[in-house]
């Protein structure tokens, strides 16, 4: 959307279009609005709709909220929004480098003072829109520039950078295609400047295109994994960490301590799935040594123990089964335990998981889990109830929002 129609979206006339349009019915919708205004306002009506139906599932105002479909999907929830910019704690002065619609700007302007840039200054017009809503428009300044070649103020001691994961023919993942590079970011490092850079959660660590100290941290919303940032320069005591946000707060596991070597064993009582923050921060490890917890193989991502202990980082199933994988065999052990409905998870093993369920899952029974994995190398099915809700509460460092 150009700046003109932007502006023109906030006005009474508009709202009153956009309340008439069923996001759900594009052609019935757009033959609407073609009768009663330009082409162009007519589809950036039918966009902000459609755009406002799902950005409350991101922000508790969505419906009154500005975005691109694009920016909706780029952008982050609001508890992983709050969370990050409190992180800015103390700053005096952040920039905002490549702001896009200014959804990480409705945390960052709470916090202090903020200069936000991008190169579309569309874009730009929608951030200023939010921002107004949420009152915090004379929080930010703005700027339509090349992250590139802008300079960062000298009174800057916070940046925050989102840069591109998207181009016309679809997400990036490689990071030296970003938009623009994560190397952007070497040119504003100084002393005392803390640095967040909002990347794709499966970035790869190895190839990162930074001197040391940064940290990264993983994180995770009610159990899906939302992004992974990346920390320039900031004086944490922690170089990776599993942040997981859900209904009763947040919960941070990190690597400040090195933990024992987990012993591996066969499957126990339980089988315990930690978070996927856990597992692309590397805290596999440290989770076990948290619960008490032991491997079931040196590389794979799986937990096992006698007891199951509330914990916000992991999962855990029931094991009923154990059995080295056979189909003919998995299918006379589920029988044996009423399985009606089955879904199968895998961690290490080549099985095509839809499949195989379609051929063990029966029309009546009890629905149940079939994890397939290696145990000490050797490929595995255990059989599983669950997930279920352990009773013992240990969740380790909480932080409140």
């Amino acid at each position: 959307m150009n700046r003109a129609v932007v502006e023109w979206l906030p006005c009474a006339e508009a709202q009153q279009l956009c309340a008439r349009v069923d996001p759900t019915q594009h052609l019935h919708s757009m033959s609407l609005l073609r009768r009663i205004t330009t082409a162009e306002r007519a589809a950036a009506v039918y966009e902000l709709a459609w755009v406002r139906a799902h950005a409350v599932r991101k922000f508790p105002d969505g419906a009154q909220l500005f975005f691109t479909k694009t920016a909706l999907e780029q952008a982050s929830h609001q508890r992983v929004v709050d969370h990050r910019a409190a992180q800015f704690s103390g700053a005096t002065h952040i920039a905002d480098i490549c702001c896009g619609c200014g959804g990480d700007l409705l945390g960052l302007a709470t916090i202090a003072p903020c200069h936000a840039i991008d190169l579309d200054d569309g874009r730009i017009a929608l951030a200023q829109a939010n921002l107004q809503v949420r009152g915090l428009r004379e929080h930010v300044a703005f700027e339509c520039a090349d992250a590139q070649t802008w300079e960062l103020p000298a009174s800057v001691d916070a940046v925050f950078f989102d840069p591109g994961r998207r181009a016309s023919s679809g997400r990036i993942y490689d990071h030296t295609a970003y938009l623009p590079p994560l190397t952007s970011a070497n040119a504003w490092r100084r002393p005392g400047r803390r640095i967040a850079i909002k990347c794709a959660p499966g970035i790869d660590y190895s190839s990162l295109p930074f001197a040391h100290p940064y940290a990264i941290e993983c994180v995770s919303l009610d159990g899906d994994l939302r992004e992974t940032v990346i920390w320039l320069d900031a004086d944490h005591s922690w170089r990776q960490r599993a942040t997981v946000l859900d209904a009763t707060g947040t919960h941070i596991l990190d690597d400040t301590q090195t933990p024992a070597v987990s012993a591996c064993t066969q499957p126990a009582a339980y089988l315990i799935e930690p978070d996927a923050a856990v597992i692309r921060a590397g805290l596999v490890q440290h989770l076990a040594a948290h619960i008490g917890a032991t491997m079931l193989d040196t590389h794979i991502a799986y937990l096992t123990h006698d007891v199951a202990i509330d914990t916000p980082f992991a999962r855990y199933w029931q094991v009923l089964a154990v059995l080295p994988f056979s189909e003919r065999q998995l299918k006379t052990v589920l029988k044996a335990h009423g399985g009606g409905a089955i879904t199968v998870k895998k961690r290490g093993s080549p099985i095509d998981t839809d499949a195989l369920a379609k051929r063990l899952s029966q029309p009546h029974g009890a629905p149940l889990v079939v994890v397939l994995t290696r145990v000490a190398g050797a490929h595995t099915a255990i059989v599983c109830h669950g997930p279920i809700h352990p009773k013992e509460s240990l969740h380790g460092n909480e932080a409140a929002e």
